[in-house]
């Protein structure tokens, strides 16, 4: 197409401005982008939000730790029943089924040291792979 000696001041205008659109369109999607990828990193919201993830561990700290028993004082009398009674259920209970119970926590135990040590693995990958910031990169 051959372009024209005469153009209008008006068109020169317009050019400009969609020449300005497109160099703002380019920001804005930077822009979007670095949001997009401060999202789903969680320090990003423990640097912003400090105070509120403070609170969730002290909430998480209290939900965790068990309460204090507080029970009653005991005289000699009340220890010695609790430890009769402690004897005669001791005594009453003969292991039933036991090498049932015994065969299923060894398989059960023998699971578990396996999947541990895998998902450790696992876990670490995926926390190394993370690529390292500079601080400059951090602050906006």
């Amino acid at each position: 197409m051959e372009k024209m000696s005469h153009e209008s001041p008006e068109t020169d205008v317009i050019r400009q401005r969609m020449e300005e659109v497109r160099c703002e369109l380019d920001e804005d999607v930077q822009v979007i982008v670095e949001g997009a990828r401060d999202m789903g990193e969680w320090r990003h919201y423990v640097r912003n939000y400090p105070w509120m993830f403070l609170g969730g561990a002290v909430a998480a700290g209290y939900l965790i730790v068990p309460r204090r028993a507080h029970g009653r004082q005991s005289d000699a009398q009340t220890i010695v029943e609790l430890a009769n009674q402690s004897r005669l259920l001791a005594a009453s209970s003969a292991p039933q089924g036991s090498a049932g119970r015994t065969l299923l926590k060894l398989v059960g135990n023998l699971v578990m040291r396996s999947v541990l040590p895998f998902a450790g693995q696992q876990a670490g990958k995926l926390f190394v792979n993370q690529p390292a910031r500079s601080p400059q990169e951090d602050q906006p």
